[in-house]
């Protein structure tokens, strides 16, 4: 039966492919606006609406940017996929690109049905376009993306400072986008974070480029799409450095699909000049801040907060600021400078806390803290915050439970059922 259900699904998908509609990216000049050189792409929509997508990088590497279309095929995919409609791309598309994301595809569909495999044709189909690198290895130039996070931070350690072995690629360079999680029209606080991007990539001797970009104005999920959105500023790159990483978020131990960026399908977004490689999946946050925790220069500009109204500072009231001062807390190593306030006792026993993030990073956070021998007052505090949130979480999926078991019975044993249940666990 599974696999009449498979046979199924495929031939839908099959079909769907074949009726679906077009959208077609033309590929534009690149323009030059006196220190700024932009590469971007006209997405025209099966309704005949057009929209420009477009990166912008300093002057000077102007002559290394890609003539082919490879980073805006990356780049577009998920908003086919949702469409969803046929990629007609109108410029020169990497034949091994074409080929992963078949699989990448596949992936992502099985995980989130709302999407669907859709086809892309090019132009021309080239291999190894841009570069006789070939497959590139330790000895080839890496770059990655640096928001100046822990993720970025512990990757950027990972291939410079910390002892690696093997697994060490030869990291010179870094992108920060302006364009993410920092809006287009912030630019003093995007400037202000680049500068204290700059003094941690200077430490370690790490080129920091700044790219420009509107990627978000295609309103694609973020959360499903900030992979593919990473990959595809790289990509433009690609001539000077042929291998990308791309920091991990979640470990290998508390992965979830799922996830834009992941060790799975992260790897099917390379092509045949350019290799991407997901790492650091098999450290926790919390292993990854004990990575850090001496770095001068990131202990003073770390930067972790989304939810602030500046955000190049660090916030020190939302859940994301307080989750990563306890975590330094827990290792013993104090109060980073790069977070200005410390959080109260009080604070921490008021947190609210994703579920997600209880188990993935605040147990661990007390667990480790007990194990050190720390019995402050906050410790208290967040076993208190702790246990709110598991009563909390119990509840409500004991609710659930309850609901769908008693919903598919008769009647006649349905509402005995229901008043037992309110009186177990309420409404």
């Amino acid at each position: 039966n599974i696999v009449n259900v498979v046979n199924i699904v495929n031939v839908v998908n099959i079909v769907n492919v074949v009726n679906m509609e077009r959208i077609h990216l033309w590929q534009e000049e690149l323009k030059i606006d006196e220190n700024r050189v932009t590469s971007s792409v006209t997405i025209e929509f099966p309704d005949g609406q057009k929209q420009s997508l477009w990166y912008s990088l300093p002057i000077k590497y102007q002559a290394i940017i890609p003539h082919h279309c490879n980073a805006f095929v990356v780049a577009t995919l998920f908003l086919a996929m949702d469409y969803p409609a046929e990629l007609v791309v109108h410029g020169e598309v990497d034949r091994t690109l074409l080929q992963n994301l078949v699989e990448f595809q596949t992936a992502w569909v099985s995980w989130c049905p709302r999407y669907r495999i859709i086809n892309i044709t090019a132009d021309q189909e080239i291999d190894n376009l841009g570069t006789t690198l070939g497959i590139p290895n330790s000895n080839h130039q890496a770059i990655m993306a640096f928001s100046g996070g822990v993720d970025s931070c512990f990757t950027l350690g990972r291939h410079t400072k910390f002892e690696l072995g093997r697994q060490r690629q030869n990291l010179t360079a870094a992108v920060m986008v302006h364009g993410f999680d920092i809006s287009l029209d912030q630019s003093e606080i995007f400037d202000r974070a680049l500068a204290k991007s700059q003094v941690i990539l200077d430490s370690v001797g790490v080129k920091l480029i700044p790219l420009v970009t509107n990627f978000r104005a295609l309103n694609q999920d973020w959360e499903d799409a900030h992979g593919a959105a990473i990959v595809s500023c790289l990509m433009l790159l690609e001539n000077l450095y042929p291998l990308g990483l791309i920091a991990s978020g979640p470990s290998y131990k508390s992965l979830v699909f799922p996830q834009g960026s992941n060790p799975l399908t992260d790897r099917y977004l390379s092509s045949s000049s350019f290799q991407v490689i997901h790492d650091g999946a098999g450290y926790s946050r919390l292993e990854k801040i004990k990575e850090i925790s001496n770095w001068p220069e990131v202990r003073d500009h770390l930067r972790v907060c989304w939810q602030g109204s500046e955000l190049d500072k660090n916030c020190c009231q939302c859940e994301k600021c307080m989750r990563n001062i306890l975590s330094f807390r827990s290792l013993g190593a104090g109060l980073p400078s790069c977070f200005p306030e410390d959080v109260t006792d009080q604070q921490i026993a008021a947190l609210e806390v994703p579920q997600a993030q209880l188990e993935v990073d605040f147990l661990p956070i007390l667990h480790t803290a007990k194990a050190r021998g720390i019995n402050q007052p906050w410790v208290k505090s967040l076993e208190s915050c702790i246990r709110r949130h598991e009563r909390g979480y119990a509840i409500k999926a004991a609710k659930t439970f309850w609901r769908q078991q008693i919903s598919s019975m008769p009647p006649e044993i349905k509402k005995p059922l229901w008043q037992i249940r309110r009186r177990l666990i309420g409404r």
